[in-house]
């Protein structure tokens, strides 16, 4: 019997109980989703849980299994076993870090990771007929490298480390002494960029044959540090082929000729597995929307960032939001297909497979906004899956089926009031879209919701009578997805430093965000790395070394410092986590730039904080006096406060309830902000000069544009105040 995931007979796995953990072996599937399990200590006796609340214990089901794997419940103990020899320093590192130290070992592990899927014959000529067959990116493997690969994989773990070259070269340098490097070097560039001398080279091999020639005369003229042969016409290859980029392939071919080469094309290709190709884009609802029920403040529309498997048309879970698009919500759309989707014990329970629906795709196409996905986090991204494209500009058939699952939810939602539609589409002319808006965020989070839903249930005629999650199902039912760590998912998406930072027993700053809180982790990169900082650099009284690290624009408040010697991250927790606790970068610009307006230092925390509240608050304050599409930044501000603060003060966890348009005012007349003016004596007369501040509630501007805008009935009494709790040294001062 087929189980959903890669699991093969005799693999250990770790049983964590509460009175321990004890090693348990898989022997088989027994039918009826059924599992055997043995423990490997004692008598080794079958491995018996609990299947349901209460419920008598049994054999190990299917469903089970994924969710003590989501839980952690069961580990695999490969990942965390010591291994010696010299493949001891680099088992532990990740994908980006391996393919750092080794750039092949990526394309080395998708090979052998997908033939060990397949599960070949171990023959060299069977390898051959599978390799020919199948194309997993780069170049096809020898068959006998590929067997090579698969055995140091099943052997270390199934971890990409045992693929990693372990010949202690520093990246980029050649294994050739200097004279001989620079002279392989200097024909690899004649070959790209012809010189009047030597014209051009027809063939690397051309190339390889001036190596040769030119090898010889100084082995002739007694050139010392020599090797006792020549570098061979493959090196030369090698060398030229690394060499290979738009500017050389320019200067050999032409301008035009480079550009076909290097460009992306965005035409579509077709597809022949679930995976092989995601589409993601994103798209802007047409519903003025209302901030919440009791404030009906119509502030924009929403906008969604979806991914689509080309294969399946399966839509997978995707942010809703008000706001302008951010590279935050396209890597939430990615991260939704490459990790567990985010479902409740109870959907769980109801359909175990459905939260199997994730893997790793081989291509990923978006739309050529910088929004989507960020530039600097594609060189992340195309080391975990395959080939990042470019959707061609005004093609017609790029994205064309996730275009189309837009046009069918907008029809879906049309009859919703509040629509807004460009002039082209004549209506009612009395219709007004902002005062006859009615749903609210979360509401309309809801709607789009179940769009998705319906979609990937409903049978299509394109998919021969079967539904997208049908698709997925059958999928999944054969194996061909795997268990994926959603930590390694979660390195993808970091972005690197480009200058390094300095690292001390106090921590590091970084982005005015100081990090600390892991003295262990400090403490051993600073003994292993301190014999690097020059006598110069180094401080008396504390140690100091650079370090690259990596970070996270969606959340500011955790980075990873990279230890070089002991080739291993170890993250570093903010010190300042009241500020920048689900904070992003975007964000945290903002408020450091209203904090150095304001004239306040930003070392302090509390000036953070209060900076940060004292922001956020002056933009609830303005909001209904802004104009309809002034409100866009401002929302996307006050919802992105609401997000982190959710669950916390709020009443609503989708939705929270936040003050606005409230005026304090103290009973006895002082302090107030609505300092009421008498009339003036004519009725003609026009008040030119005022004093700031004399605007009473009844002249307040915000009001006549509320009217306007449809949403007078909209001013409620505020529920409760971001800034709670902090306090305030100005108001004390003038007390």
């Amino acid at each position: 019997m087929l189980i959903p995931f890669h699991c093969p007979e005799g693999h250990v796995f770790r049983h964590n109980l509460k009175d321990g953990s004890r090693l348990m072996r898989f022997e088989e599937a027994v039918g009826d989703r059924l599992m055997r399990f043995r423990y490997l200590d004692g008598d080794e006796e079958i491995v018996l849980v609990s299947n349901g609340r209460g419920g008598p214990k049994g054999m190990i089901t299917v469903e089970w299994m994924i969710g003590a794997f989501h839980g952690g419940v069961v580990t695999d103990p490969q990942y965390h076993a010591g291994v010696k020899r010299r493949r001891e320093g680099v088992l532990h590192l990740d994908r980006p870090a391996c393919e750092t130290k080794d750039p092949l070992s990526g394309w080395r592990y998708d090979w052998a990771d997908a033939a060990l899927r397949d599960g070949i014959v171990k023959t060299e000529g069977a390898a051959e007929i599978w390799i020919n067959a199948n194309s997993h990116g780069g170049k096809k493997p020898h068959p006998r490298s590929l067997l090579r690969w698969m055995a140091e994989l099943k052997k270390h773990g199934y971890r990409i480390g045992a693929l990693v070259s372990t010949a202690h070269r520093e990246k980029g340098h050649s294994q050739l002494p200097d004279i001989e490097d620079r002279l392989v070097h200097k024909w690899a560039m004649r070959y790209w960029r012809p010189s009047t001398l030597n014209g051009r080279l027809a063939h690397k091999e051309d190339a390889a044959a001036m190596v040769y020639e030119e090898w010889l005369q100084l082995k002739e003229l007694g050139i010392p540090f020599l090797s006792d042969q020549e570098p061979s016409a493959e090196t030369v290859r090698t060398r030229i082929n690394s060499l290979e980029c738009h500017s050389t392939y320019a200067s050999r071919h032409g301008g035009p000729a480079a550009d076909r080469m290097f460009s992306p094309s965005g035409e579509p290709v077709p597809v022949e597995r679930p995976f092989e190709r995601i589409f993601i884009d994103g798209v802007e609802w047409e519903h003025s929307v209302h901030y919440d029920k009791r404030l009906k403040l119509p502030i924009g529309k929403m906008k969604s960032t979806i991914a689509m498997d080309a294969f399946s048309q399966y839509i997978f879970p995707h942010p809703t939001f008000a706001g302008a698009f951010r590279p935050q919500f396209g890597i939430a759309a990615l991260r939704s297909v490459m990790m567990p989707p985010d479902l409740t014990p109870e959907e769980i329970a109801e359909d175990p497979e459905a939260a199997m629906i994730y893997a790793l795709p081989s291509d990923v196409m978006y739309d050529r906004d910088r929004t989507i996905i960020p530039p600097r986090a594609v060189p992340g991204a195309i080391k975990t899956f395959s080939t990042a494209e470019l959707a061609e500009a005004y093609h017609h058939d790029a994205k064309s089926k996730l275009e189309n699952y837009h046009r069918i939810v907008k029809a879906s939602l049309a009859q919703i009031p509040g629509r807004i539609l460009g002039p082209r589409h004549k209506h009612d002319i009395g219709y007004n879209p902002i005062k006859n808006t009615q749903v609210t965020r979360a509401q309309y989070r809801d709607l789009v919701e179940q769009c998705r839903r319906q979609w990937n249930t409903t049978p299509k005629d394109s998919l021969g009578g079967l539904s997208p999650m049908d698709i997925m199902r059958a999928f999944i039912g054969s194996g061909g997805a795997r268990l994926t760590d959603p930590n390694e998912v979660r390195r993808t998406f970091a972005s690197v430093s480009k200058n390094p930072c300095i690292l001390t027993d106090n921590g590091l700053v970084y982005d005015n965000v100081h990090y600390r809180f892991n003295r262990e982790g400090v403490g051993k990169a600073l003994s292993s790395n301190y014999h690097k900082t020059s006598f110069a650099k180094r401080i008396k009284s504390s140690a100091k070394i650079e370090v690259s690290i990596r970070v996270w624009d969606d959340d500011i408040d955790m980075i990873e410092v990279f230890d070089e010697v002991n080739e291993d991250y170890f993250p570093m927790w903010s010190t300042d986590p009241g500020y920048t606790g689900g904070l992003n970068r975007w964000e945290h610009h903002i408020y450091m730039k209203e904090l150095r307006l304001s004239g306040t230092g930003g070392t302090k925390s509390r000036n953070r904080v209060q900076a940060k509240a004292k922001h956020i608050n002056e933009r609830q304050r303005i909001l209904s006096g802004l104009s309809f599409r002034d409100r866009e930044k401002p929302m996307e501000i006050l919802e992105a406060e609401e997000r982190r603060l959710s669950g916390k003060r709020a009443d609503n966890p989708q939705c929270a309830q936040v003050p606005e348009l409230g005026i304090p005012t103290v009973i006895n007349g002082g302090k107030r902000e609505d300092i009421p003016l008498p009339p003036p004596q004519k009725k003609d007369e026009e008040q030119t000069e005022r004093p700031e501040g004399a605007d009473d509630v009844r002249s307040d501007p915000s009001q006549q544009i509320a009217e306007d805008l449809g949403d007078a009935d909209a001013i409620v009494s505020p529920s409760w105040d971001f800034s709670a709790g902090i306090d305030d040294d100005d108001e004390e001062e003038d007390d």
